[in-house]
C-alpha cells in the first residue's frame, strides 16, 4: 500500500492518504483535526445508463432499496434511525453514470456507522416487502415531477438523440418499468442488477474524520475489504450522442410554466481529458460575458433577450453538449434568426483573434486564489465531493483537479472553437406558442422536430464578425495581490462602532478561516416601499429594473471574485456584497451611487413588468407542499402576500405611476450595516464615511421601524382548505410556539429531532403515503414552531391527517419509556449539532447578521438554547409534546382537501382566518 503524494493547498492542514484495498476499492483517508463530525461517502461507477433496456430506472430503484435492510442489519429503518440518533444525516443520488451514498455522524459512533454503511452496500437484502413498498415511492416521485419542466424538457431531448446512446433511457423509473413480470419479479431484477453492476472495482470510498489516518485505514480494512470484487472496470461508451440526422434541427417544446427560451447546443466529445486546462469553462466565460461589447449586451440593446447563460448542457464520458441559453423577449421570439446570426458573428470574432492569454491569466489567478484560500467544508460535503473526484481524476489530482488550470496550447483552443459550426448545431425553442405534433412518452411533453433551413445554415456558416462586439476588457476590479489581516486582529464578537439615530454600524474582523474575503450588509429601512401591497409589488419591479440596468456596468466585479445581492426585506432593501475584501468598498460605493438614479426606459419597464407578472402567476403550478408553506407564510407575515395578489397589482400599474413611486423611495432612510471578515478598523471608518456621505446626498434621514406579524394565539385548531392546480394531495400541519423564549426553541428543536426520522419511516417507508414526507423546525416571526408535511399522489388530505394523528399518538405512548440514558444521549446529540461551528465565513456572516437583526446583540441565543436543552427533563418534555396536538392547541392545518369529518377543528377560508388574527408590533 504505497502512499501517493496529493497536490493540496498550502493553507490546507488536513492529512490525506490514498490507497487501493485488496478487493480493488480505491480509498482516500482525510484526517481533519477540527472536524465536527466524521463522514463517509461511496461513489459507484453505476448509474441509469446501466439500466437494462426493459427495466429503466433500476439503478435509481436500487439506490432507494439499499437503505432498507442488509444482511447484518435487516430492519428497514435501522440505518436511518441509527444515524439520526447519533447526530448525523445521510442521503444518496443516482446520476447518469455514477451513484453516490454518504453520511456523517458523531465520532464515537463512526465505526458502528461504517459497519452499517459497508453492509448496506455489500450485502443489501432487497427484501420482497421493501421492494413492493419502495416501488410505490418511486412511482410517487415520478408522479410528483410530471409537471416539472426540467424533467419534461429533458424527456423530449432524450427522444431526439441517437436511440442507441444510453442517455435516451428513462432515468427515474415507475410502476410500469419496475413491475413484476412472469419471467422476472422486480425483486429478482434488482438483485440481478446489483450482482451484474456493483463491485469494489467500480467504487471509491472517502473517509473524513478527526481520527488518525491509521485508525481510519483499520476501519476501512475491517469493514470494506469484504465488498464484492468480481467485476472488471466498465467498458467505455462508444455510441455517439447524436447521429447526422440529430443535428441541424430545431426542437420545439411547449412548457408547463409560461416561458420563452432559445437554447443553442453544440456537440463536443468527451472533455474530461482537457480538465487540466479548464478551456471549456474559460470559453463559456468569454461567450457568457455580460459586460460592454459582449454578445448579451448587443442582443439586449436590440431588445431581443433578457438573459444569457453559456456552457451548460449535458455531459458524460463520451459527450458534452455546450449550450447557449437565452431568455427571450417578445421581439426576440419574432427574430430568432437574428439571435443566431449574432451568436455566429461572435464565434467568427473569436476565430479571428489569437488565444486571449491575458483574460485566461485573470481566470488562472482567481482559481489559484480559490485553491489557496479555499474555505473549509463540512465533513459530509468534503467526503461526497472527493468521492466523485476519485472517479474522474488521477490520484495526484484528487484534491487539485477542480482547480488545475494550465495554459492550453493554441491548437487545443482552435480545436474547441472548431465545434461551433452550423452543421454541428441543434436549436431548442421552449415557449407556449410553438407548434407541436407529438408527445414525449413518460412526461407527455408536447413537442415537434423540424429541420433548420439550408439557407439559414449556410448563412450562419458564412457569418462574419459584426461591429460592436469585442472580447472583455482587462478587469478593473481585479487586484494584483491579496493581503490577510494579522491573526491578532481577530474579534470574537461583532462590535457596534456607530449607533446614531439614522445609522448603525457593526464590525467584526475575522481571521478564523484565513481567508482574504469579507462581507458587508447594508440594510436600508425605506418606509415608502412597504406601506401597502402596491408599494411592495412596485418595489420588487424597481429592484428587477435596477439590477437589469446595472448588470453590464458591474459584471466585471462578479468575475473578479466579488459579488453583490440586493433583495427586498421587511422594511425596505438589503444590499449584501461579498468576496475578496480588496475593492469591495469601492464596489459598494458605486452600487449605492447608482441606487439614487431612478431613470428607467419604458420599454424595459414593460418587458420586466410582463416577465415578473408571468413569473408570479406561474407559481400556482408549483409543488403543493411548497404552495402550502408559501400560503402559511403569507397568512402570518403582513408583507409577504401571495404572489397572485402581487401579480394583479403590478399588472394594473402604469409607467407613470411607477415613476411617481420611484421619487418617494429614498425618503426617511435608516441605515444599518455590518462588516465581517478580512477588514481593518480603518476599513470600517472608510465604510462609515461613505455611508454618511451617501445619506447626505439623499438628504432624508429616518429611523428604524418595528416588526409586524400576525398571531394565531387563541385561534384554536383551524383547517384551511386550499384550491391548487395540481393532482397531488398535500397537508401541512403548523404548530406555533406561544412565545419566543430559548426554552420553547429548545423543546421544538428536540421534538423535531426526535420525530423527523420516525415520521418519515412510518408514513413514507412503511405506509407509502407519499414521496415528500417529513417534519421541520419552522421559526416564524421569530417564534419557534414545527411543521408536519406530506404530499401524496393518491391519499386524501383528511387521511393524511388521520395517519399523522395515529403516528403521533403512538409516539406519545412510547416517549415516556425512553431510558433516561438514551434521552440524555439524544439531547447531547442535538446540542452538538447546535454547537457546530460555522463551516465558512459566509455561514458565519449569515448567522451573525441574523442575530443582529433579531436583537441578539451578544450572539448568545445559541448558548441559551443549549443550556435549556441540557436542563430539560424527560417528564417536562413529555408534557410539552402532549400539548402539541391537543384539541385546544393553536394549530394551523393547510390542506388540499376538506377537513376530517370527525374532528374538533374549525374549517375556514384563509381570508376568514386572516380577518381574525391579531396584528402585533414589536420593537427588538
Amino acid at each position: 500500500m504505497k502512499k501517493t503524494q496529493l497536490v493540496q493547498s498550502p493553507a490546507d492542514h488536513r492529512r490525506y492518504h490514498a490507497l487501493t484495498l485488496n478487493n480493488g476499492l480505491r480509498v482516500l483517508f482525510v484526517e481533519q483535526a477540527d472536524a465536527e463530525k466524521s463522514a463517509a461517502a461511496m461513489s459507484v461507477n453505476v448509474g441509469h445508463f446501466d439500466d437494462p433496456a426493459d427495466r429503466e430506472g433500476l439503478a435509481h430503484f436500487l439506490e432507494h432499496l439499499v437503505f432498507l435492510g442488509s444482511q447484518q442489519f435487516p430492519e428497514p429503518g435501522d440505518y436511518a434511525q441509527f444515524i439520526s440518533a447519533h447526530g448525523g444525516s445521510h442521503n444518496a443520488w443516482t446520476g447518469t453514470e455514477h451513484s453516490c451514498f454518504y453520511f456523517d455522524i458523531e465520532d464515537d459512533a463512526f465505526a458502528a456507522g461504517l459497519e452499517r454503511f459497508a453492509d448496506m452496500l455489500g450485502a443489501p437484502l432487497f427484501a420482497e416487502a421493501s421492494v413492493q413498498k419502495e416501488r410505490q415511492a418511486i412511482e410517487a416521485e415520478f408522479s410528483m415531477k410530471l409537471k416539472d419542466d426540467g424533467r419534461r424538457i429533458y424527456q423530449a431531448h432524450k427522444e431526439t438523440i441517437n436511440p442507441d446512446h444510453p442517455f435516451a433511457k428513462f432515468s427515474v423509473g415507475n410502476l410500469q418499468t419496475l413491475d413484476d413480470r412472469p419471467h422476472q419479479s422486480a425483486q429478482q431484477a434488482v438483485q440481478q442488477f446489483y450482482q451484474q453492476q456493483y463491485s469494489a472495482s467500480r467504487m471509491c470510498l472517502v473517509l473524513v474524520s478527526a481520527f488518525p489516518i491509521e485508525h481510519q485505514q483499520a476501519l476501512a480494512e475491517q469493514y470494506f475489504q469484504q465488498l464484492p470484487a468480481h467485476l472488471p472496470a466498465k467498458t467505455a461508451l462508444t455510441a455517439p450522442l447524436y447521429q447526422r440526422e440529430h443535428l441541424g434541427i430545431q426542437l420545439n417544446i411547449q412548457p408547463h410554466k409560461p416561458t420563452q427560451r432559445l437554447v443553442l447546443s453544440f456537440a463536443l466529445p468527451d472533455i474530461q481529458p482537457w480538465y487540466p486546462y479548464k478551456v471549456v469553462s474559460f470559453l463559456a466565460h468569454i461567450i457568457g460575458d455580460e459586460g460592454p461589447g459582449s454578445l448579451l449586451s448587443g442582443l439586449k440593446q436590440q431588445g431581443l433577450v433578457n438573459a444569457l447563460s453559456a456552457g451548460g448542457g449535458i455531459d458524460g464520458s463520451n459527450y458534452k453538449d455546450f449550450t447557449l441559453a437565452f431568455e427571450l423577449t417578445h421581439a426576440g421570439m419574432a427574430q430568432r434568426d437574428l439571435i443566431l446570426q449574432s451568436c455566429f458573428a461572435f464565434f467568427a470574432l473569436l476565430r479571428q483573434q489569437p488565444f486571449p492569454l491575458q483574460l485566461f491569466q485573470e481566470r488562472q489567478r482567481l482559481i489559484q486564489w480559490s485553491f489557496t484560500y479555499q474555505e473549509p467544508r463540512a465533513s459530509l460535503q468534503l467526503a461526497s465531493d472527493l468521492a466523485v473526484n476519485l472517479q474522474h481524476y488521477p490520484q495526484h489530482d484528487y484534491i487539485f483537479g477542480d482547480y488545475r488550470m494550465e495554459t492550453p496550447s493554441e491548437s487545443l483552443y482552435r480545436q474547441l472553437l472548431s465545434y461551433f459550426r452550423a452543421d454541428n448545431l441543434r436549436v431548442m425553442l421552449i415557449a407556449p406558442e410553438v407548434s407541436v405534433s407529438q408527445q414525449a412518452r413518460w412526461y407527455h411533453t408536447p413537442y415537434s422536430v423540424e429541420p433548420l433551413s439550408a439557407e439559414l445554415l449556410t448563412g450562419l456558416a458564412e457569418q462574419q464578425p459584426l461591429p460592436g462586439y469585442q472580447l472583455p476588457a482587462p478587469n478593473p476590479y481585479l487586484v494584483g495581490q491579496l493581503q490577510l489581516i494579522t491573526l491578532n486582529a481577530h474579534q470574537t464578537q461583532p462590535v457596534q462602532l456607530v449607533n446614531s439615530a439614522d445609522l448603525s454600524l457593526w464590525f467584526k474582523a475575522d481571521t478564523d478561516f484565513h481567508s482574504p474575503k469579507g462581507h458587508i450588509f447594508v440594510q436600508l429601512t425605506l418606509p415608502n416601499t412597504v406601506q401597502n401591497l402596491t408599494q411592495l409589488a412596485l418595489t420588487k419591479l424597481w429592484l428587477e429594473l435596477f439590477l437589469d440596468r446595472i448588470n453590464e456596468q458591474f459584471y466585471p466585479a462578479t468575475t473578479a471574485g466579488l459579488s453583490y445581492n440586493l433583495y427586498v426585506q421587511q422594511h425596505g432593501l438589503t444590499l449584501h456584497s461579498s468576496g475578496l475584501s480588496a475593492n469591495q468598498i469601492t464596489l459598494l460605493q458605486d452600487l449605492l451611487t447608482e441606487l439614487s438614479d431612478f431613470s428607467f426606459a419604458e420599454d424595459r419597464f414593460l418587458e420586466l413588468q410582463f416577465q415578473l407578472v408571468r413569473h408570479w402567476r406561474g407559481q400556482i403550478s408549483g409543488k403543493p407542499i411548497s404552495q402550502l408553506f408559501s400560503q402559511l407564510s403569507s397568512l402570518l407575515q403582513p408583507l409577504n402576500p401571495e404572489t397572485q395578489q402581487l401579480a394583479q397589482l403590478l399588472e394594473q400599474s402604469s409607467f407613470a405611476e411607477f415613476n411617481t413611486f420611484c421619487q418617494q423611495i429614498m425618503q426617511q432612510v435608516h441605515v444599518e450595516a455590518f462588516m465581517l471578515g478580512n477588514w481593518h478598523p480603518a476599513d470600517a471608518s472608510l465604510l462609515e464615511k461613505m455611508l454618511r456621505q451617501w445619506q447626505q446626498q439623499i438628504d432624508s434621514p429616518g429611523r428604524r421601524l418595528p416588526r409586524q406579524s400576525y398571531s394565531t394565539q387563541n385561534s384554536g385548531p383551524v383547517w384551511l382548505q386550499q384550491q391548487l392546480q395540481h393532482d397531488d394531495q398535500a397537508l401541512v400541519i403548523y404548530l406555533p410556539a406561544k412565545d419566543r423564549s430559548a426554552a420553547s426553541m429548545a423543546k421544538f428543536m428536540l421534538a423535531n429531532h426526535l420525530i423527523s426520522p420516525e415520521y418519515f419511516h412510518a408514513l413514507r417507508t412503511e405506509q407509502q403515503l407519499g414521496y415528500l414526507v417529513g417534519t421541520g423546525y419552522v421559526p416564524m416571526n421569530q417564534k419557534p414552531g414545527m411543521a408536519f408535511y406530506v404530499q401524496s399522489p393518491k391519499t386524501a388530505a383528511a387521511d393524511l391527517y388521520y395517519a399523522t394523528v395515529i403516528f403521533y399518538r403512538k409516539f406519545l405512548e412510547e416517549l415516556p419509556e425512553i431510558p433516561l440514558s438514551e434521552f440524555d444521549q439524544i439531547k447531547t446529540s442535538l446540542i452538538a449539532q447546535i454547537r457546530e461551528r460555522d463551516t465558512s465565513l459566509a455561514s458565519r456572516a449569515k448567522r451573525l447578521w441574523l442575530a443582529i437583526g433579531q436583537g441578539d446583540y451578544q450572539c448568545s441565543l445559541s448558548q441559551r438554547i443549549q443550556d435549556e436543552l441540557a436542563a430539560l427533563s424527560l417528564n417536562d418534555f413529555c408534557d410539552f409534546c402532549y400539548t402539541l396536538l391537543a384539541p385546544e392547541y393553536d394549530a394551523v392545518f393547510l390542506a388540499t382537501g376538506p377537513a376530517p369529518t370527525h374532528s374538533l377543528m374549525r374549517s375556514k377560508t384563509t381570508a376568514e382566518l386572516a380577518a381574525e388574527l391579531e396584528l402585533r408590533t414589536d420593537w427588538l
